[in-house]
């Protein structure tokens, strides 16, 4: 597997934190991006093109549907996972057509590995 570019958006600093520890660890990811709001996030995901987008269900300045929408047009080969911390969250999240959900509250190595199954079902579990 070649090293998966992501950009993280997460609106809390201690889970940015912590996804990043839990990721940097992983030959096969590289987090080359961070954004703590919607503004900043759509401010750089153009100049810092990446496999993937962790997008927090919760990103503080646009709704979700909004920003995902922008995302999809600007990013469209970009895969899009959201991460939130209720299971219903992911229903509403895969409604708007995100390609896949994690919850926030998983142990590490357990977000880690969901991460890795739910990349085999895109076109980056092949990279």
């Amino acid at each position: 597997m070649e090293i998966i570019t992501i950009f993280l958006a997460e609106g809390e600093n201690h889970v940015r934190q912590a996804i990043r520890i839990s990721l940097d660890h992983q030959k096969e990811f590289k987090i080359i991006g961070e954004a703590s709001c919607a503004e900043s996030l759509l401010a750089q995901i153009g100049q810092k093109p990446s496999d993937l987008i962790l997008l927090d269900w919760n990103l503080p300045g646009m709704h979700p549907q909004r920003i995902i929408s922008v995302i999809r047009r600007y990013c469209p080969q970009t895969a899009l996972f959201a991460t939130g911390v209720r299971r219903e969250q992911g229903k509403a999240a895969l409604a708007y057509s995100v390609d896949g959900f994690l919850l926030k509250g998983l142990p590490p190595d357990e977000f880690v590995s969901k991460l890795i199954d739910l990349l085999k079902d895109t076109n980056l579990g092949s990279k």
